[in-house]
């Protein structure tokens, strides 16, 4: 009857552990290739529309703001693409159909309808952005990669709070 029980607790507690183990595993809900791909679309939409920013921005700071954005978003896209390609995850070059949609409306613009449109942009992404970071540092599936969400994270926070400062500067 002793042996019976020792066994049945053994049992109960190798389940607990391996239960435990499982919940573990539950806590990181996001897909590696699933935030790798978003952001590193939200990335090249910034870096494609600071690039029209610098093109077709009527005021300085919207031109300003552009090259801000090209430069960061590349260095950081480019440090997504080493990572993700050292964990054999793909880093697609075209944007994504919603991201794709958000650039197009831009396009067409000029002068100071474009200037607003593209403060409202960047204010939009960056909040999006914000938070797929603040998510993916804590359910990403990989630890390398909470820990690269977590890095850009204050620096995402600050874009946000640049294009927020620049939609009111454009906006008459």
């Amino acid at each position: 009857m002793k042996k019976w029980s020792i066994a049945v607790m053994l049992l109960a507690g190798s389940i607990l552990v391996q239960s435990c183990k499982d919940d573990d595993d539950d806590d990181f809900s996001m897909d590696r290739q699933m935030f790798v791909t978003q952001a590193s679309s939200g990335n090249m939409l910034e870096i494609q529309a600071g690039q029209l920013a610098i093109e077709q921005g009527s005021h300085q700071e919207v031109k300003n703001y552009g090259q801000h954005m090209v430069t960061d978003h590349t260095a950081a896209g480019a440090e997504l693409a080493t990572l993700a390609s050292a964990k054999n995850l793909s880093v697609s070059m075209q944007l994504m159909a919603n991201h794709q949609q958000q650039f197009n409306v831009l396009t067409p613009l000029t002068g100071p309808a474009f200037d607003m449109a593209f403060a409202d942009l960047m204010v939009k992404s960056h909040q999006e952005q914000v938070n797929l970071f603040d998510m993916a540092s804590k359910e990403v599936n990989d630890a390398d990669l909470r820990d690269f969400a977590r890095e850009k994270l204050p620096v995402l926070k600050a874009h946000l709070e640049e294009a927020q400062e620049l939609k009111v500067t454009v906006t008459p």
